[in-house]
Order: structure tokens, then C-alpha cells, then sequence
């Protein structure tokens, strides 16, 4: 879709104008993350704002969640670990700054930028500044489980979409219908350049693929015709025989002579 012939959405349905550039900075972390989609539905857990408490205190969950956010960990090869019932203070440090990492959220200090993005995402677990604060102490540690296990939720989500073959279509109809309802025909272009030169490299790559396999076809048929041509392996091994069976036979007859003027050359000697 080019921006060509679109026209600016009316000042009666145009959205507010962004936040101040400290949020908007932050707000804007990852076109390809889609995370805020993902926030707008209850978690998986069954978390919510009414029962967020009590779960997070249950041992099962806790135990359950750790797993999760471990299993995480390894499949993106880090070498983080939570270790329970309570990891150090260091551990749960690094491993939200990774969990984070992984949405593309651009962090400096996890104490300011958490609770932002949180709050962008709708995220249903409350979380005091004061926990950041104290991140090993047991209090402080259940509501820095949920969090985590709330994010690892999103990034796999992510992890999901990335991997079919859809999510690319998804993502660009929805960048560029957000760049058109706020009226930023610059950014619909810049969307559609890189779709577009991303589908033409694509393009280009299957091309290739098709051009080795179209030689690799036209050598094997070549090879195909040989052999129908040629004679069969079971002819090849009679004529074989056959030239052997011949050779044997010359064998023979070289034995039988050279026999026969032995026995004449031992009478000659007899004789004498």
C-alpha cells in the first residue's frame, strides 16, 4: 500500500497528540514487538486484577512460573537461572533486564523504565518502586515473579508470531494503519519501503532457489536419459560374463597346447 491518494484522517477523529518525548520514547520501543495486543487480553495465568494476590502466592504458581521463565531463559541461550525459592537479588536483576531486552524495550535504569512499561502494557500485577528496591526480599520477590512471568508470556507471544509466515502481513498492515490514523503520510512510506524491499528480497531468494533446483533437475534427467539409453545392468553383467566366459576358454586352449608340447619334448628326451 503506498501512501499515494490516502488522505489525512479528520481533525474530529484524529487521536490526542503523543505524550511528552520522555514517555513517547518508550512508548514507541518496538513496532515489531506487538506486545500492547497481547496486554489487552487477560494473561494465561488467570491473573487479573482481583485474583493477581492471591496467586502469586500460591506455591504451585510460584514454582510453575519459575520453570516457565527458566525455560525462557534457555531457549534464548542465556545463562541466567532462577534458583528457588528465592533467587539473589543480582539474579532477578539480570533476568528482567533480559525478559525486557527481549521486547525491544530500550532500558538505561530498571527502576525508572519498569514501571513504565508496565503501564504501557496494562500490565495487571501492581508493583511498587519499593520492591525494585529491595528485589531479595520474600515480599518483594512474589510480585517480581508475577511481573516476570507476565513478560515471558508477551515475549513468547512474540516468539509465536515471528515464527509464521503471517506475522509479517500482520505486522506491516498494522504499522501502516497506525502511521495513517495519525496522519504520518512519511512514516506510511517508510513502512511500505521496507515491506516491499523485504517481500523483493524474499522474491529474489526463492528465485535463486528455483534456478539450483531447475539445474539440479536438468542433471539429474540427463543422467536419466543415460541410463535408458545404455544398457541395463543386467546386460552389462552378461557381457561381462560373456567375455570372461571367452577368456577362460583361450586359457584352456593356451593350457592344452602348452600340455601337448611338454609331453612331445618328454618323449624327445626319452627317445634319446
Amino acid at each position: 500500500m503506498k501512501a499515494t491518494g490516502r488522505c489525512r484522517p479528520k481533525d474530529s477523529i484524529r487521536p490526542p497528540p503523543p505524550p511528552p518525548p520522555s514517555v513517547d520514547h518508550h512508548r514507541q520501543f518496538s513496532r515489531d514487538s506487538n506486545a500492547s495486543f497481547a496486554s489487552s487480553r487477560p494473561s494465561s495465568l488467570g491473573i487479573n486484577r482481583f485474583s493477581a494476590s492471591d496467586a502469586l502466592t500460591d506455591r504451585s504458581y510460584q514454582l510453575s512460573a519459575i520453570r516457565t521463565i527458566n525455560s525462557f531463559l534457555a531457549s534464548h541461550s542465556s545463562p541466567l537461572s532462577l534458583k528457588p525459592p528465592l533467587p539473589s537479588a543480582k539474579d532477578i536483576t539480570e533476568t528482567l533486564k533480559f525478559v525486557i531486552s527481549q521486547l525491544n524495550f530500550p532500558s538505561t535504569k530498571l527502576e525508572d523504565d519498569l514501571p513504565i512499561l508496565l503501564k504501557h502494557l496494562n500490565c495487571p500485577i501492581k508493583l511498587n518502586k519499593s520492591a525494585l528496591k529491595a528485589l531479595g526480599t520474600p515480599h518483594a520477590w512474589r510480585s517480581l515473579l508475577g511481573v516476570m512471568h507476565w513478560l515471558v508470556q508477551i515475549a513468547l507471544y512474540n516468539d509465536h508470531l515471528v515464527s509464521h509466515c503471517f506475522d509479517n502481513t500482520f505486522v506491516y498492515a498494522l504499522d501502516s494503519y497506525l502511521h495513517y490514523i495519525r496522519g504520518d503520510d512519511d512514516g506510511m512510506e517508510e513502512v511500505d519501503r521496507e515491506f516491499f524491499g523485504k517481500l523483493e528480497r524474499e522474491r529474489n531468494a526463492v528465485a535463486e532457489g528455483v534456478k539450483t533446483l531447475e539445474k539440479e533437475v536438468a542433471e539429474r534427467e540427463g543422467r536419466l536419459e543415460e541410463l535408458r539409453l545404455g544398457p541395463s545392468a543386467k546386460e552389462a553383467v552378461e557381457k561381462e560374463r560373456g567375455v570372461l566366459e571367452e577368456d577362460v576358454k583361450k586359457f584352456h586352449a593356451i593350457i592344452a597346447e602348452i600340455s601337448g608340447r611338454i609331453a612331445l619334448v618328454e618323449k624327445i628326451l626319452e627317445e634319446k
